[in-house]
């Protein structure tokens, strides 16, 4: 049985709660990560930002309620703000996903497709007391279904 140790990521980008909104958007431009996840001094998982939650502050909570926004063809004063007040005031802490789904480093390969399949996510955080000490990325199991069948 393929387990999660023998092919998660060890060395991951993390940031903490503090971290800024800037400094965020230049890990996702530096670095080929689709999520960073958010620690304390102790590595304990903390929660995680995607690409999309590092946009949202950018919108009001309304456009949520609109199905469609094709009609909108000036956006007023969101267009004028400005958005260095935004870039040192909004911290991850702000943005980060509190309720994560995780996995042990002894779980089956399977049950990582499983568990990404059932959240719709593209990696999962591997966590052992609370720590985080890998990821899981759809590359990953890729990469080890298709050796694993070609040996």
């Amino acid at each position: 049985m393929i387990k999660v140790k023998d092919f998660m990521t060890k060395e991951v980008k993390t940031i903490t709660r503090q971290t800024t909104i800037r400094e965020i958007a230049h890990f996702f431009l530096s670095f080929q990560v689709g999520f960073l996840p958010v620690v304390d001094e102790e590595m304990r998982l903390l929660g995680e930002i995607t690409k999309r939650d590092i946009l949202a502050p950018f919108l009001p909570d309304y456009f949520d309620l609109l199905e469609d926004i094709t009609f909108i063809s000036d956006f007023g004063s969101l267009e004028n703000l400005p958005l260095e007040i935004l870039e040192n005031l909004i911290v991850a802490e702000d943005i980060m996903i509190k309720s994560v789904v995780t996995i042990g480093q002894e779980a089956s390969l399977f049950k990582v497709i499983a568990l990404m399949a059932q959240h719709d996510i593209r990696h999962i955080p591997v966590v052992e007391k609370e720590r985080l000490i890998g990821i899981i990325s759809r590359t990953d199991m890729l990469r080890v279904i298709f050796q694993q069948k070609g040996s």
